[in-house]
């Protein structure tokens, strides 16, 4: 391989149109180590927005299913980029990686699927990454996740590193005065003695929806406040069919999409974020809402649980709490909502919350540094 000082850094991402999380922290952490003066080329099948003026090299999108896709996508990077001088950097897993920024959970920890085409090919790329024979350099986004994935492969803890959260500088907001809170309240349709709470996702099953759906139904003096996820979709509407079923409907306002400005006010309305997913590597909302001085009830199967739990700023229930437990501890949050807005205040303005993208630059830059002194 080139010296350090001639090395390109190849950065693969299979499909960056789709502008998920992973894609926007791709293009985020390869605009970062083009400003520190590196050479940065995206790989893809697709380009978009998110790659607006950074080098591009477009694969063809070929496979029938989304395992298959992901598979041709690994094989014809193989083809594509020149090992011997460049720095492979996966934002998937993919055959060939020197370094893994890994967004999804473990594909060996799920047994339930394990006779399925899909899990035998999404196991062999993670195998590729994460086996005993490989030497990939893994970024971690949460330390559940990574304990997971130790526990599945066996890792070497030098392999990992565990990155803080990548929560943008913009999203730390002040507490509103009492007099424009309440008139945002209003101007969203809360009334002035509802409980207001938030739900973001675009998963709405996975994120948990459904429960929070359940939930509410026990609270009759709570409003639901649903942002992300398109009211239209069919996943959603079934939730919203249940929510006619459970007497609940008439107190769930459905925003859809929900753009920076629209997340401000939002988070200054509320008075807690529930986020009861069933699993969630990271839950970037939670520590949106913290930093925004909104308390949080989620699950502990959510990666950046522990920071409410760690910022006593809120509860964590168990995976599978019940509808009447999230009521519950709903009712108890809004209760202390003043203290509780103050702890997440507090701990986000001492708590390492903004750095991930930066750190994880840094760690691919550690990795091409030792990789050409070898």
């Amino acid at each position: 391989m080139a010296g350090w000082s001639g090395m390109e850094i190849a950065i693969a991402v299979a499909d960056l149109v789709r502008a998920g999380g992973v894609e926007r922290d791709a293009a985020r952490v390869a605009r970062v180590l083009i400003d520190r003066g590196h050479r940065v080329r995206l790989y893809s099948t697709s380009a978009g927005p998110l790659a607006a003026g950074i080098p591009i090299t477009i694969l063809p999108a070929r496979g029938l299913t989304n395992h298959g896709r992901m598979a041709a996508f690994a094989s014809d990077l193989q083809g594509a980029v020149d090992r011997r001088r460049q720095l492979v950097v996966g934002f998937q897993k993919l055959t060939g990686l020197d370094v893994l920024y890994c967004g999804d959970w473990c594909f060996a920890e799920r047994r339930r699927s394990q006779l399925l085409p899909r899990y035998r090919v999404m196991r062999q790329l993670e195998e590729a990454c994460c086996g005993p024979r490989s030497n990939t350099a893994l970024l971690m986004l949460s330390q559940p996740q990574a304990d997971a994935y130790r526990r599945a492969w066996s890792i070497r803890p030098e392999r990992i590193t565990v990155l803080p959260p990548t929560l943008a500088p913009r999203r730390i907001l002040p507490s509103l005065p009492d007099p424009e809170r309440q008139e945002l309240r209003r101007s969203l349709g809360i009334e002035e003695r509802q409980n207001a709470w938030l739900w973001i996702g675009v998963q709405p099953r996975t994120k948990g929806l459904d429960r929070a759906v359940a939930a509410l139904s026990l609270a009759p003096d709570a409003l639901l406040l649903v942002a992300g996820v398109d009211p239209a979709h069919k996943r959603a509407r079934r939730m919203f069919e249940e929510a006619d079923r459970r007497g609940c409907r008439d107190r769930i306002v459905a925003v859809g999409a929900a753009d920076h400005a629209m997340l401000d006010r939002l988070f200054g309305a509320c008075d807690l974020l529930v986020h009861p997913a069933r699993l969630d590597v990271t839950g970037t909302v939670i520590v949106e809402a913290l930093a925004a001085g909104v308390p949080v009830v989620t699950t502990q199967n959510c990666g950046y649980a522990a920071h409410v739990s760690a910022s006593g700023a809120g509860l964590v229930l168990s995976p599978d709490a019940s509808p009447s437990a999230i009521a519950e501890a709903a009712r108890v949050v809004k209760s202390k909502r003043a203290s509780l807005s103050k702890l997440a205040h507090d701990y986000v303005a001492t708590t390492e919350m903004t750095t991930g993208i930066e750190l994880a630059a840094t760690g691919i830059e550690e990795v091409a540094s030792r990789m050409s002194a070898a």
